[in-house]
């Protein structure tokens, strides 16, 4: 009788390293999550450019995300348009991609006037995020998203 506990045990504890190994397997070769990919271009160079959401700067200006065509693909970016004096020092714009395949990645900005991030390509599956926030303690001040 404990000869065959004894073997029950092993082929067990066979069986559960065989499943951790498969596992470990699986781990090392599922793809990592991608991050986005920035491209400069669109902002000022896109066609049909339109804002597809947007929210007021307390004092003034507005904080926005745009999309236009470039090349053969949509755009989106982020945005602040004719900020109050008081957002060109100590601000930031962040704009975030988020939710495509489980990674969240961001590009942030010094506010300097009317000014734009780099862009991502548009991607259904997304959620996107633009932010003003203070440069020092990182307070939000404004904010809009957008899931196309």
């Amino acid at each position: 009788m404990i000869t065959n506990m004894r073997k029950i045990a092993r082929r067990a504890a066979s069986l559960g390293a065989t499943a951790a190994t498969a596992a470990a397997i699986v781990l090392v070769a599922a793809p990592s999550a991608n991050a986005a990919t920035w491209y400069n271009d669109p902002p000022t160079k896109a066609s049909g450019v339109t804002t597809v959401a947007s929210a007021p700067l307390p004092g003034g200006g507005t904080v926005q995300i745009r999309q236009g065509k470039y090349g053969n693909y949509m755009y989106v970016w982020g945005r602040v348009s004719s900020p109050a004096s008081k957002y060109n020092s100590g601000h930031t714009m962040t704009f975030v991609v988020g939710g495509c395949d489980g990674s969240i990645d961001s590009k942030s900005k010094d506010i300097n006037r009317t000014t734009y991030t780099a862009a991502a390509r548009r991607n259904k599956d997304c959620t996107y995020y633009t932010r003003v926030q203070t440069s020092t303690t990182s307070k939000v001040v404004a904010s809009t998203s957008y899931n196309p």
